[in-house]
Parts: C-alpha cells; sequence; structure tokens
C-alpha cells in the first residue's frame, strides 16, 4: 500500500489521464509561465534600480546590466508562450529551459564578478534557491520534474564552475558546500512540488464532485419543478374543466336552438317571422358570448402552461397573476376570497412558466392555509428598480420555527409515510434567485402570512 501510495505521489503521470485534470494543468502551465516571466522582468528591473542607486560607479555594473537584460528578455518569451494557446501543453518543458537559462546565467555573472573581486562565487546559492523555488511554486512541476531540473542545474553548476576556473581565476572550482546544498535543495523542492501537485489534484477533484453535486442539485429542481407544474396542470384541469362547462353547455344549447328556429322560420311568416328573427339574434349573441369566453380560456392556459411560446420571453406579471388565480382548484376557491392590487408594471423578461409554477404555489399555499371562509389579498407594485408581489393570506400563519426552516428541503414522516416537506417552496425560492429576486416570508400564528417576492426590472438575460 505504502509503495503504491509513494509511486504515486513521486511519479503522478497517471493522474493527467483524466482529460479534465489534463486541461487544468495545462491552463495552470501557461498562466505559471506568465507569472515566471512577470517574476523574471520584475525582480531584474528591481535589482537594476537598486545597483544603480546603491552603486552606481561599481566596475561590474555594465555586466549586471547585461545580465539583467538577458532575464528580461526570457521574461518576454516565457509571458508571449503563455499566452499561445498551442504552447499550453508544453509550459513544463518551456519552464524547465527557461530556469536552466536563468540559473546559467546568474551562475555565469556570479562566476566573472568573483573574478574581479575577492569574493568568489558571489550569491550563487541564493540565486540557485530563488530559481528553484519559483519554478516550483509557480509551474505545475511533476516531482520527477523537479529532480530533473535540481540536478541538470547540479551539472551546469559543476561544468560553469571548472570553465571559471580554466578560463578566468583559479579557485573558482565547484565548491563542494554548494553541490551539498543543491542536492538537499532539489530534494527539497521535489517534497514541495510532491505536495503541491497532490494540493491541485485534491483541488480540482473537489471542484469536480461539487460540479457534479451543483449538477445533481439542479436535475433534482429541475425534477421538483416539473412535479410542481405536473401538480400545477392536475389542477388546471379541474379548473379548466369547470370553467368550460358552463360555456359549452350554453354554445350547444344554443346551436340546438339555431337549428330549431331555423326550422321554424322555414314555416311560419308575418309577426311570428320576425319574433323568430329577434330570438336567433338574441342566441347568435349568446353563442358568441360563449365562444369569445372558451377563446379566453385557451389563451389564459396557453399563457400558464407557456407551450406555444419561446422559453424566455417578456411578460405581464399582473396577467401572470390573473391566469394563475383564475385557474386555482375550484374546490378551494370556495374557500377563499380574493382580492387583487394590481398597480401598472414594466414588462419583465423572464421565464414565464417557471415563475407562473412559483406564484402557483404561493397562491394555493395561501388558501389552504385559511381556515374555512378567508381572504387572500394579491398586490403588485413597482418598488425603484423591483418589481414587488405580496400574497398575503388570514389563514393559521405559522410558528417562528416554520418561517425559519420553510426553505430547507427534507422529508417528514406523515401517517406513517415518508413524505417530502418544503421542497416546493425550496424550488420557488431557486426559481426566483435565478431569475435575480428574493422570496421573503412573514407569518404570524393564527394570524396569517405574507410572502413577498422581488424581482428586478432591469433582469433582462437569463443564463
Amino acid at each position: 500500500m505504502w509503495r503504491e501510495r509513494l509511486r504515486d505521489t513521486l511519479f503522478p503521470a497517471r493522474a493527467e489521464k483524466d482529460e479534465g485534470f489534463r486541461r487544468e494543468i495545462e491552463r495552470l502551465g501557461a498562466i505559471g509561465l506568465q507569472v515566471v516571466g512577470a517574476v523574471q522582468i520584475g525582480v531584474s528591473l528591481f535589482m537594476l534600480a537598486i545597483r544603480f542607486v546603491v552603486s552606481p560607479e561599481s566596475a561590474a555594473l555594465y555586466l549586471r546590466l547585461r545580465q539583467g537584460i538577458a532575464i528580461i528578455l526570457l521574461g518576454i518569451v516565457n509571458i508571449l508562450a503563455g499566452r499561445i494557446p498551442s504552447l499550453a501543453r508544453w509550459s513544463r518543458q518551456i519552464s524547465f529551459v527557461s530556469a536552466m537559462l536563468t540559473t546559467g546565467i546568474l551562475i555565469w555573472a556570479s562566476m566573472v564578478i568573483s573574478s574581479q573581486s575577492t569574493n568568489p562565487n558571489d550569491f550563487i546559492p541564493g540565486q540557485i534557491t530563488m530559481v528553484m523555488l519559483v519554478a516550483v511554486t509557480i509551474v505545475p512541476l511533476r516531482p520527477m520534474n523537479t529532480f530533473a531540473l535540481g540536478a541538470a542545474i547540479g551539472i551546469m553548476y559543476v561544468a560553469l564552475a571548472e570553465t571559471a576556473e580554466q578560463q578566468l581565476m583559479e579557485g573558482l572550482g565547484p565548491d563542494d558546500n554548494y553541490i551539498l546544498f543543491i542536492v538537499m535543495l532539489t530534494l527539497l523542492c521535489v517534497a514541495i512540488t510532491a505536495l503541491l501537485y497532490a494540493q491541485r489534484r485534491s483541488n480540482y477533484l473537489i471542484l469536480h464532485q461539487t460540479i457534479e453535486a451543483s449538477e445533481a442539485l439542479r436535475d433534482a429542481q429541475t425534477r421538483i419543478v416539473m412535479a410542481e407544474s405536473a401538480s400545477s396542470l392536475s389542477r388546471l384541469a379541474a379548473a379548466v374543466s369547470h370553467e368550460m362547462n358552463n360555456p359549452i353547455g350554453a354554445l350547444l344549447s344554443g346551436v340546438d336552438t339555431l337549428l330549431l328556429l331555423a326550422a321554424k322560420q322555414a314555416t311560419t311568416d308575418g309577426k311570428e317571422h320576425a319574433r323568430l328573427v329577434q330570438l336567433q339574434a338574441d342566441v347568435r349573441r349568446s353563442v358568441q358570448e360563449s365562444a369569445q369566453r372558451l377563446k379566453e380560456l385557451v389563451r389564459r392556459v396557453q399563457r400558464f402552461t407557456n407551450l406555444d411560446q419561446a422559453e424566455v420571453q417578456a411578460a405581464d406579471l399582473n396577467e401572470m397573476l390573473r391566469d394563475v388565480t383564475a385557474l386555482v382548484s375550484p374546490e378551494l376557491k370556495k374557500t377563499a376570497n380574493f382580492e387583487m392590487h394590481l398597480e401598472p408594471l414594466p414588462p419583465l423578461v423572464c421565464r414565464p412558466q417557471q415563475l407562473s409554477v412559483v406564484f402557483s404555489n404561493i397562491i394555493n399555499n395561501a388558501v389552504t392555509a385559511l381556515n374555512g371562509d378567508g381572504h387572500v389579498v394579491v398586490s403588485t407594485r413597482k418598488n425603484g428598480g423591483e418589481i414587488q408581489i405580496d400574497v398575503e393570506d388570514n389563514g393559521r400563519g405559522m410558528s417562528t420555527r416554520d418561517v425559519q426552516t420553510i426553505f430547507d428541503p427534507g422529508f417528514r414522516v406523515s401517517e406513517g409515510r415518508v413524505a417530502t416537506g418544503n421542497w416546493s417552496m425550496f424550488s420557488s425560492r431557486q426559481i426566483v434567485r435565478e431569475h435575480g429576486g428574493e422570496i421573503r416570508i412573514a407569518s404570524t400564528q393564527g394570524q396569517g402570512t405574507r410572502v413577498t417576492v422581488t424581482l428586478p426590472v432591469t433582469y433582462m438575460e437569463l443564463s
């Protein structure tokens, strides 16, 4: 077990078989390249400025200037490479080469300066440390990439030190203490790289699980909305059948009457004929009124179900509330007296079917909460940049605890069976929030409940 864990820690290439994680590493690598470039440019400019201020007459200033320019050019190359999408997959290799070149420039400049002063191998350990730490903390290297970088820097240091001893001055050869330092630094950076890589992997998995959980929650919300919509449609069917009975009956009766009058008119004349013509006119007017009632009912059903219109569109919230209230189940209407106080409102770009489900839930909850005869007041108004919809009833109300948990979805045991609890209000609040609004509830036990929905007037686009 520990061997597998050690292998996965030091050789985590299998993790990048996950396409999503590989893309995340490439994205981090591209960003890392740009950050490394910015660090190279920033540090070089800062050090040059300091040297110009502290020792403007130094003999090594010209060499330091050349060194700074070379590293700044490397930084510019790194920034440009990080901005090219096709090079993202090569970000680690580019960072590796950039670190090697930066280290080589720093070491060689220090060797040349040391040959002209009494301080041999000036700042070499600090320079190597800076390069290694910047590389391993910013670029998403693998542990073995870091080990290879440390080994390459160690070999390069030995080679440059021997060259400097031959060409510049004796005593500039490899320092055993520096070689030991590079070995220890490499091992430390490998450990840091392993921890950072594991953390990046863990963060990706957490993000992936969060996205999956969010998608699962959204799917659950969608199913809840569909269930609520189906429930609303069942109530709608009952209300429609109730509303259609009278006009259909009047329509059928009128058609039969017109047929009878037409038959009688064919065999009569004089005053009787004129009376039959007047009766036909009255019956036709009744038929037209019944047909108009049916036509309006069909339009109302279409607006409520949103079957023949685009999903996102401008809607009249007052008309939507009238439709929802008119289509409340006939059984519930018997126990409620509705009052409508609707002020003129601007059109709102929204998903009308979803908001219809929300208002249907709220209004039906209000009617259900009534004790015998009661009233439900539905009001709207424009409040600054918001539209405010209030649904208030004088029913039994809720306790403070129930109000605090009304939006918490869960399950409860009712009559020995497990039932869902508060899911309709939970999904209603989610829908309202997706429209950029909010829903609030104020209730007093034994006195009634007020539900307030606010929606922004300027909300013109849904994700």
